[in-house]
């Protein structure tokens, strides 16, 4: 399974799409990159906005991607409260797996 820009398959698109977009219904006029880190087996969603005083990054693991269908990824997410612990966090990098959520200082 590859993930970033080099998707394999049209659901690995649809899932990152899906983590994409719930980060811009969550975080209006945010600018949303995102990236594969291999060394984590992780996609990463750089999300800078102006009320994050820069950017947070939510590194989302391949793992929790294929757990959870496209068409639930953003409920999940909205129930985890990922967007606001972008927003209170002290670090710049929330770690979301399929054990939870896990805020980390880079």
């Amino acid at each position: 399974m590859a993930w970033g820009e080099n998707v394999n398959t049209e659901e690995e698109a649809e899932r990152i799409a899906a983590v994409r977009e719930y980060f811009y219904e969550q975080v209006p006029n945010a600018a949303i990159r995102d990236s594969y880190d291999a060394g984590r087996l992780a996609q990463v969603f750089r999300v800078e906005a102006s009320d994050f005083g820069g950017f947070r990054d939510a590194v989302i693991s391949t793992e929790f991607l294929k757990e959870h269908p496209p068409n639930k990824l953003a409920k999940v997410l909205k129930g985890w409260r990922v967007a606001e612990h972008l927003r209170s966090m002290k670090g710049t990098e929330v770690l979301v797996t399929t054990w939870g959520i896990e805020e980390k200082k880079s």
